[in-house]
C-alpha cells in the first residue's frame, strides 16, 4: 500500500498566559487538516502529538504531549498546548522561555490512533515571550541575568545577545513606533518611518511531495507599504534558514495566498523550506518547514496481483523489478508462446499474428518471480504505434498510471547517471559507467573463466546497485542466424546455456535487454561492459524484458 501523507495548514496560534493570576500556561492551537489530495478532513476523530524543541527544528524535545480531538465541519481542529496528556517526564510549566529559542513540532494520525506522521516544525515567536513576561510580572525578576535598573516610567527592558546583557530603552514619545535596527536593537521612530515597511508572509504547508518535486502553500499577510515586487519559495539541504541566495522560485507580485511548484529535488533528502516576499523596502521570510523527500513512489499491483517495488532516479519513478504480468491492465490476455521442447520454442513469427506473446526466461517457469517474463514488442505495445516522446504516452502492457518508457526516457535515465556522457544517446556503443550502479551483483558473476575484455564485473564486486534499480541479467529470446538450426532459443545467463553460445558465437556473456516504445530500439546492459548500449534495428519478434515508468 502506498504511504499516505497528511498536512496541517496553520490557522492560528494564541497564548493564554495571564499576568494577573496563576492559571496553567497553555497555547490555543488551531489547524485545518487536509489529506494527501488536499481535501478537508471533516468531523473526524484524529490523534495529535505536540513536541516543544529547544534551539532548532531538529533540537532536543523538552516537552511532549498527545491529544485526541475531532475536526469540525470545516476541517478545523482546536487543541490547547499545555493541556494535553504529557509524557511521564514532561512538565509544561518547567520550560524556561527566557533562555532559549523554541520550536513547535506537530504530528498527526488521521485515523485517531497513535501512528503519527510528521507534519512540520515552526518557531515559536510570540508565545514564549508572553510566558516570560508572565513570570516577570508575577515578581520573578530575579530570574533575569544582569538585571538593569529603570529610571523612568515606561522604560523597556530588552536582551542584547551581542554582549549577553539586559539593556534599558527609554519610553518613546506619543506617535512613535518601536522598530528593530539592522543589528537587532530596538529603536523608537516617528510614524513617518512606519510608512516604509517590508512585507509579512507565512509558510502554510508543503504537500504533494515526490522524489523530485513538492508544492508549497504560502500566504502574504501584508504587502508592506510599497507593494510586492516578487514572491516565492526558497529551500536548501544545508541552510536551516534558506534565503533567496539559495534555491528559489519566483511566483509573481500578487498578494494573498499562492502555491509554488518546486522541482529539481533529490530523493531521500532533507530540505529546509520557507516562503519569501520582497518589496522595495526589503525581503521578508515565512516560518521554516522541514521535509524529507521519499526514495520511491510506493508499490504497484498489476492485473495478475503481482506487486512491484519502485525507485526514484531524478524525476523518474521506475519499477525496480521486471514486469511479469500475463494480462493487460484491462484484463485482456497476453498470449503465452507454445513450448515444443525443453530448449526450443515454436517460431511465432509464422504462427502468431503480430507476435504478441510472452516467454519464460530459459523456458523455465521458476524464473518468473526473480527475472520476470520476456515479451515481444507487439505484446508490449498492445497495438499502439511507436513513440519516442518523453513521456511516451504508451500504456501498453504496463499497469494503469504507468507506461512503457521510450528510448528518450531511457536516455534521460542515462544522463541522470552520467551527465553529459551522450546527451542525445546517439552513440551505438556502450555508454558511460552506469551499468553496475543499476545492477544487483546477483547472477552477474557466474562466469569467472571468461577471457573477454578486462573490466568484467566478477573482478570488481564494489559499486553495485547504488541507484537501487536492482537489475539482474534476463537475456532474450531470438531467432537464430541462418547458419544455425531453425527455430527459437533463449539466453538468460545460466551456465547450462552459456557453453552453447560461447561455442557458436564467441563473446556472448550475461545480458539484460529491455524494450522501449520506440520501434526497433532497445537497451542492453552487458556483463563485460560498464555502460548501457542503445540497440537499433532490433527484430520486433525478439522477446525482451520490460521496466515500466510512472506517468507524470
Amino acid at each position: 500500500m502506498q504511504t499516505k501523507y497528511y498536512f496541517l495548514i496553520i490557522f492560528s496560534l494564541f497564548f493564554t498566559a495571564s499576568i494577573f493570576a496563576q492559571p496553567p500556561q497553555k497555547m490555543s492551537y488551531q489547524a485545518v487538516v487536509r489529506d494527501q489530495q488536499n481535501h478537508l478532513v471533516t468531523n473526524q476523530a484524529i490523534g495529535v502529538k505536540i513536541s516543544i524543541l529547544k534551539n532548532s527544528p531538529l533540537g532536543h524535545s523538552v516537552y511532549t504531549e498527545t491529544h485526541s480531538t475531532t475536526t469540525n465541519g470545516s476541517g478545523l481542529m482546536t487543541i490547547e498546548v499545555g493541556a494535553g496528556t504529557p509524557t511521564p517526564t514532561s512538565i509544561f510549566d518547567s520550560i524556561d522561555w527566557s533562555r532559549n529559542s523554541y520550536y513547535l513540532k506537530s504530528e498527526i494520525d488521521i485515523t485517531g490512533g497513535t501512528n503519527y506522521t510528521l507534519i512540520g516544525t515552526q518557531q515559536l515567536i510570540t508565545v514564549p515571550y508572553a510566558f516570560f513576561a508572565k513570570s516577570f510580572a508575577e515578581g520573578d525578576y530575579n530570574r533575569l541575568y544582569n538585571t538593569p535598573t529603570g529610571n523612568n516610567t515606561g522604560d523597556i527592558l530588552y536582551w542584547n545577545s551581542n554582549d549577553s546583557t539586559w539593556h534599558i530603552i527609554s519610553a518613546g514619545s506619543e506617535g512613535q513606533v518601536l522598530t528593530m535596527t539592522a543589528n537587532g536593537i530596538p529603536q523608537w521612530h516617528t510614524t513617518i518611518f512606519n510608512q516604509s515597511l517590508p512585507p509579512s508572509i507565512i509558510t502554510d504547508s508543503v504537500f504533494s511531495i515526490t522524489g523530485y518535486t513538492m508544492r508549497v502553500a504560502a500566504t502574504i499577510l501584508d504587502p508592506g507599504t510599497t507593494g510586492i515586487i516578487a514572491s516565492g519559495v526558497c529551500w536548501s539541504e544545508t541552510n536551516p534558514s534558506p534565503s533567496i541566495g539559495n534555491n528559489n522560485t519566483t511566483d509573481g507580485s500578487g498578494t494573498g495566498s499562492f502555491v509554488s511548484n518546486v522541482a529539481g529535488l533529490k530523493s531521500n533528502t532533507r530540505y529546509y523550506v520557507r516562503a519569501y516576499a520582497t518589496n522595495s523596502i526589503g525581503t521578508s521570510y515565512g516560518n521554516v518547514l522541514v521535509i524529507t523527500t521519499p526514495t520511491h513512489c510506493g508499490t504497484v499491483t498489476d492485473y495478475d496481483g503481482n506487486v512491484y517495488n519502485t525507485v526514484y532516479i531524478g524525476r523518474q519513478c521506475w519499477f525496480k523489478e521486471n514486469l511479469r504480468t500475463t494480462h493487460y491492465a484491462d484484463g485482456n490476455i497476453v498470449q503465452k508462446a507454445p513450448n515444443i521442447s525443453l530448449t526450443r520454442y515454436a517460431d511465432m513469427a509464422h504462427t502468431q499474428n503480430g507476435n504478441s506473446v510472452w516467454y519464460f526466461c530459459n523456458h523455465d517457469s521458476t524464473t518468473k518471480a526473480d527475472r520476470g517474463l520476456l515479451y515481444t514488442w507487439h505484446a508490449v505495445m498492445k497495438g499502439a504505434g511507436s513513440s519516442d516522446n518523453n513521456p511516451s504516452g504508451i500504456l501498453g502492457v504496463c499497469p494503469y498510471g504507468w507506461h512503457v518508457p521510450s528510448s528518450s526516457e531511457w536516455c534521460e535515465l542515462e544522463n541522470n547517471l552520467n551527465p553529459g556522457i551522450d546527451i542525445t544517446c546517439s552513440n551505438a556503443n556502450f555508454r558511460g559507467t552506469m551499468a553496475k550502479v543499476l545492477a544487483k551483483p546477483k547472477y552477474w558473476s557466474s562466469y569467472t573463466n571468461n577471457s573477454f575484455t578486462p573490466g568484467y564485473w566478477h573482478t570488481d564486486s564494489t559499486g553495485f546497485n547504488i541507484t537501487d534499480f536492482s537489475l539482474i541479467p534476463t537475456g532474450y529470446i531470438y531467432e537464430r542466424e541462418s547458419s544455425w538450426s531453425s527455430g527459437w532459443d533463449s539466453y538468460c545467463g545460466n551456465t547450462s546455456y552459456h557453453y552453447h553460445y560461447i561455442y557458436a558465437r564467441t563473446g556472448i556473456t550475461t545480458d539484460a535487454y529491455f524494450w522501449t516504445s520506440s520501434s526497433g530500439k532497445s537497451r542492453q546492459i552487458n556483463y563485460s561492459e560498464t555502460g548501457i548500449k542503445l540497440a537499433t534495428g532490433v527484430t520486433l519478434t525478439n522477446a525482451y524484458s520490460v521496466r515500466c515508468i510512472k506517468d507524470y
